[in-house]
């Protein structure tokens, strides 16, 4: 599977999709009303989330909505070469 993060916004619904790699089919647990942890159902590894009301969310300078999760990033091209 991808590890390269997908990010999908549905402007009608108002809805910012997040994944690792191509979306897949996933079990999912409501952290809140607008907040949706997707995890894989064989190894229950957290492999998206979905917003609900993104905007109105995250267009004002203090989020409302705290995302429950840790990241860590790993380049997929050499960055060496990007920060010049």
């Amino acid at each position: 599977m991808s590890r390269e993060l997908k990010f999908l916004y549905d402007e009608g619904a108002d809805v910012l999709y997040v994944s690792l790699g191509h979306p897949e089919y996933t079990d999912y647990a409501e952290v809140n009303d607008d907040l949706i942890l997707r995890f894989d159902p064989e190894t229950k590894e957290i492999v998206g989330f979905t917003i609900i009301d993104f905007l109105a969310h995250f267009s004002q300078p203090e989020p409302r909505l705290r995302i429950p999760l840790e990241a860590s990033f790993q380049p997929l091209v050499d960055v060496k070469k990007l920060a010049k």
